[in-house]
């Protein structure tokens, strides 16, 4: 959830990060008022502050967030059960991707579905879920969706009773971890991944917005399946949002991973000796430097007997036989390490 709807900037790419135009950290006490304001009418000034406000009316219904992907939290007395933004993958996105829920089984349980029902308690009933998976799969796609929608700025919110459980899915969430979290709990754990992720990149927005590519690197072995799961889905245009649709998983651990690919792949290049190094290519090759003017056609010396190289100093310089010749700093030998 973002934070004040009408202070947050334009281009959020021009802040260091995330959090100086998306405050889901700030008090969820904070509302407009003045010293002769009806405590009615009060503005809250951000979704935490709002969603706090609603658990104290005990509000049940739906909370349309504005700005950006845009999303809608759903709630039950003022418990958070969903969130759904196209922002991040939903509940039913993650069951379907990962393999936990075959499309048929979901088809069925749509065709099943009793006028104003939830399709949860039709998938545990048929036996195609637990309730316990439908419950941690739910509470994550809710976390999930959250945190996404904290990236972007909000420029305006409604609410609207008529919309939410016990509507259906075409008018509710289309599925739901109840009896729901606390706001200042979702509040909490939004803030505690954005500062995760800024510890490891310089722009949490920058991060999310960037498409990943993969470099050919010979240490898949040092980051894991989940993570070359993720590398082998990185084809250079897709954004971090886009491998979470992909693969089945929630845009904050895809992020997470991959910040902390990028970390370890940083720390390799500086500190560790057997990291790969560049490999001299034929292209690189020809930018070489050419040999001096007639090396080419300068012939090899040839050993003479008894191991010695021939000397290259001119007649008149050679020592008489049975001498050594001691080398200086004035005139160095070019065979002194030689036996």
């Amino acid at each position: 959830m973002t934070a004040d709807s009408g202070t947050a900037p334009d281009d959020v790419s021009k802040s260091d990060d995330v959090s100086k135009s998306t405050d889901v950290s700030t008090s969820t006490s904070e509302v407009e008022s003045g010293p002769d304001t009806d405590p009615e009418l009060r503005v809250p000034r951000n979704v935490p502050a709002l969603l706090a406000q609603l658990r104290q009316e005990r509000f049940t219904g739906a909370v349309t967030v504005e700005g950006g992907p845009g999303g809608a939290l759903f709630l039950r007395e003022g418990l958070v059960g969903a969130v759904e933004t196209p922002a991040a993958p939903s509940a039913r996105s993650l069951l379907l991707k990962s393999g936990r829920l075959d499309e048929r089984e979901w088809e069925a349980a749509l065709a099943a579905l009793p006028e104003d029902g939830e399709v949860g308690a039709v998938l545990t009933a048929r036996g195609s879920l637990t309730a316990a998976e439908l419950f941690v799969v739910c509470t994550a796609a809710l976390f999930d969706g959250a945190f996404a929608m904290a990236l972007q700025p909000v420029t305006g919110w409604r609410t609207d009773p008529g919309r939410g459980p016990d509507r259906g899915p075409e008018r509710g969430p289309e599925l739901a971890a109840w009896p729901g979290q606390e706001p200042a709990r979702l509040t909490e754990e939004t803030a505690l991944r954005l500062r995760t992720l800024r510890e490891m990149v310089p722009s949490v927005a920058e991060f999310a917005r960037g498409a990943v590519r993969a470099e050919a690197r010979s240490d898949a072995d040092r980051i894991g399946e989940r993570g070359r799961t993720l590398l082998l889905a990185a084809n250079g245009r897709r954004t971090p949002r886009d491998l979470a649709f992909a693969l089945g998983r929630g845009v904050y651990p895809v992020m997470l991973d991959l910040a902390r690919i990028a970390t370890r792949r940083a720390a390799a290049r500086d500190d560790d000796p057997l990291a790969p190094r560049p490999l001299l290519t034929a292209r690189a090759a020809d930018r070489q430097s050419p040999p001096p003017p007639g090396a080419e056609d300068k012939p090899l010396p040839r050993r003479q007997p008894g191991g010695q190289l021939p000397s290259t100093r001119p007649p008149s310089d050679r020592q008489p036989p049975g001498r050594p010749h001691h080398s200086s700093p004035n005139h160095p030998s070019q065979n002194n390490l030689l036996p």
